[in-house]
């Protein structure tokens, strides 16, 4: 058995001292030699994960505190549902190749890793474990220069990852093991790994003085992209005409807003005001490891996945909120009572049910939309579940979900085949599916928008809303421009 020197640390904190039991624990020296057996066996590197519980901490706290600039690093939050995960250090990056069916060839690489760990957790938990991070792009190609650090699929697994769930914090700790590994050594690493990053956390958060969180001096400048307006009005009008001679029945197009940056802004400094400007939504963020970010502040979850439980969800039309409590509920009735909202919302709850119903004959939703509300904005909103009999690959559901009709059009391939024709720009992953899955098969994903790309001395916002054959080209840009207020309004703020 190992002999770490805990002698530093292990009057800390009740963790340290669990961390120190626990590489010690018999039970985990027996899973170390199983990932040495198991490397080779498959003759090849396997991972060695180790869950602990951790002291109650904000996860982008502990962002801040274990992040490295320049390597990868991971968000997500959903502050109303008490839920966040921070990650950071890239262990493996998962080779997906431009195959034609990358939500297929990325679900294969994560199960191929997921073949090669071991896992030990000092008690059970569906978020224990090792968890795959990252998403897709909205079309199978990135053509911009400003995506040159992402992929069209792409995961990550994180060498460090922190959750909370409710009330309870988890940290894991991943590491590599070959063939030649030696039990002893393994050991000593992932506990002076998980050991030191505790260390960390709890040394910085017990600190009286401040810590260098003061705001900077950073200003962004709007920069007006000349006749956008003009190229945004004649696209609409063109799709108007595509949609009266049958070709489709609604299109979903977008803009990007470029802003100057007078200096570097940091990512979680953003990510802090979206979560407390909309607590409702999903926040996120991911850096692949290079300069650019991206981020943003969703409020449409794609999918969520428990074993055979599915639960998605319909959000489409939109108003802005009211400045008094009469003035919202007004406004709230409008958009209830709007045939072309309701026919927009229509389209997208009709199109999501029937791709559910490949999976499943017990898909369950209201018959009327609901409303859901943000800071600046109210929508038009259907909650979706579905319940399956047999065990369903999560990526073969998001291949069929992605692109939703709120995001994508109606009909599917017949719109998003002429988005690029009307936009001028490279969507990325704008609008696409982002979130996460572990081995456990738990996951979430979901439809970044109001989201972002954050470079060094610029940013990227992107907005965009549904067009019908009654819609109006300068009211929806003036939508668009409510939806890239939270976005702006987070950078200038931050």
């Amino acid at each position: 058995m190992p002999s770490i020197d805990f002698k530093s640390l292990s009057n800390k904190s009740a963790v340290l001292k669990n961390i120190r039991e626990t590489v010690l624990n018999p039970e985990f020296y027996l899973a170390v030699q199983e990932v040495i057996s198991l490397a080779k066996q498959e003759e090849q590197e396997t991972a060695l994960s180790l869950t602990i519980p951790c002291e109650s901490i904000d996860p982008l706290a502990a962002l801040e505190i274990l992040g490295t600039p320049g390597q990868f690093q991971f968000y997500w939050e959903h502050p109303d549902e008490k839920t966040g995960i921070a990650a950071g250090e890239c262990l493996h990056r998962l080779n997906i190749s431009d195959e034609p069916d990358r939500f297929m060839a990325a679900s294969a690489a994560i199960q191929q890793f997921t073949d090669r760990v071991i896992e030990y957790s000092t008690f059970r938990h569906t978020l224990a474990g090792v968890h795959f991070l990252g998403g897709f792009s909205f079309f199978e190609k990135l053509k911009a220069s400003y995506w040159k650090d992402f992929k069209p699929a792409d995961f990550i697994i994180p060498e460090w990852t922190l959750i909370k769930d409710g009330e309870l914090t988890l940290i894991t700790v991943n590491i590599l093991a070959q063939a030649h590994s030696v039990a002893d050594d393994l050991i000593d690493s992932i506990g002076n790994r998980i050991a030191e990053l505790v260390t960390r956390l709890l040394e910085t958060t017990s600190r009286n003085q401040k810590t260098n969180g003061q705001k900077r001096n950073v200003s962004a400048e709007l920069i007006d992209i000349p006749g956008s307006l003009d190229s945004w009005q004649k696209s609409i009008r063109e799709a108007q005409s595509l949609m009266d001679e049958g070709h489709i029945q609604k299109i979903v197009l977008s803009r990007v807003q470029q802003l100057k940056l007078s200096g570097s802004q940091q990512a979680t400094r953003i990510l802090n005001q979206l979560r407390h400007e909309y607590p409702s939504c999903y926040t996120f963020m991911i850096n692949p490891g290079g300069e650019a970010a991206f981020l943003g502040s969703t409020p449409e979850r794609l999918i969520s996945i428990r074993s055979n439980y599915i639960l998605t969800e319909g959000l489409a039309g939109s108003i802005s909120r009211g400045d008094s409590a009469t003035e919202d509920a007004i406004l709230e009735k409008k958009l209830l009572n709007s045939d072309k909202d309701l026919e927009e919302h229509r389209l997208v709850v009709e199109m999501i049910v029937r791709k559910l119903q490949r999976f499943s004959d017990d898909v369950n939703y209201p018959a009327k939309p609901g409303i859901k509300k943000f800071s600046n904005v109210q929508h038009l909103y259907t909650p979706i579940s579905a319940w399956t009999s047999n065990r369903y690959n999560p990526f073969s559901i998001i291949k069929y979900l992605h692109p939703t009709p709120a995001v994508g059009g109606v009909p599917t391939d017949e719109a998003i085949s002429l988005i690029p024709r009307f936009e001028e720009y490279d969507r990325g992953w704008y609008a696409a599916p982002f979130g996460w899955i572990n081995s456990k098969g738990r996951g979430e994903f979901v439809v970044a928008i109001r989201s972002g790309l954050l470079l060094e001395n610029e940013a990227l916002f992107f907005a965009g809303c549904g067009i019908v054959p009654d819609s109006d080209p300068v009211s929806e840009w003036e939508e668009t421009n409510l939806k890239l207020i939270p976005m702006i309004s987070a950078i200038s703020h931050a």
